[in-house]
């Protein structure tokens, strides 16, 4: 009884595998990922842009709010595209509070936390290139400059040390974008150097001079980059994508 049972279910599994077979044009498929659809990517793209900017017209704590909404949008995809850039968004969001209270060194330490979010995001897909190289050379020799400048003009200790350890992780989170080789690599590069250069206007106005519009130009580059960031994690389709 036992031996005539298996042999209707091998004969029943072998009719199943054929008709999914022939419904399949003759090639087994594996099934595609799913991923948020364009429509809800949209949507989620304009209430960050909505949040962003009330912003300008709100200020103070408000600050936290258009990251904090982007940490939520992304954290809804972490499923398959990884818990990293989430984490880095709500880190973003918790020192983009502690700045509007004029906690510098808290908010510091907040970024370099999302940064370090975000390089472990992307170095595990890293690939070596004679171009890439290039890229992450000339990125560490402005960074390096810049940074020597602005060191030059900080009296205080505690905040020598902290920009000094942040410029180095910052650029540790510029280089493997360049070096990472996910889907959309160019935009993952672009949306690092805009939040390089958001966080070098703010270090500009505070230690070396002030900037026309620095505020703003500071807002704009920053909500960009952090903006890319949830609209690319919400186009993967799996964590390695």
């Amino acid at each position: 009884r036992y031996a005539r049972l298996y042999e209707f279910g091998y004969a029943s599994s072998l009719l199943c595998a054929r008709v999914v077979y022939r419904g399949s044009g003759g090639v087994y498929r594996k099934a595609k990922p799913i991923t948020m659809s364009a429509t809800k990517r949209h949507m989620a793209v304009a209430g960050f842009l909505l949040l962003a900017t009330v912003f300008f017209f709100v200020r103070g704590w408000f600050v936290a709010v258009p990251t904090l909404y982007a940490a939520l949008i992304a954290a809804t995809t972490s499923r398959k595209g990884g818990v990293a850039i989430p984490l880095a968004l709500l880190f973003s969001a918790a020192g983009d509070y502690a700045g509007s209270t004029g906690n510098f060194i808290m908010q510091v330490a907040l970024f370099a936390i999302a940064h370090i979010c975000y390089i472990s995001d992307f170095a595990p897909r890293r690939i070596a290139s004679r171009s890439r190289f290039a890229g992450a050379t000339a990125l560490a020799v402005v960074t390096l400059c810049y940074l020597g400048l602005v060191l030059s003009h900080i009296d205080n200790q505690a905040e020598f040390v902290a920009v000094a350890i942040y410029g180095l992780i910052i650029y540790i989170m510029g280089a493997t974008a360049i070096f990472q080789q996910r889907r959309f690599y160019a935009w993952y590069v672009v949306a690092a150097l805009l939040f390089i250069f958001s966080d070098s206007l703010i270090v500009c106005g505070k230690y070396l001079t002030t900037v026309p519009h620095g505020n703003t130009l500071v807002m704009l580059t920053y909500y960009a980059a952090q903006g890319l960031f949830m609209t690319l994690h919400a186009t993967r389709r799996t964590a390695e994508e």
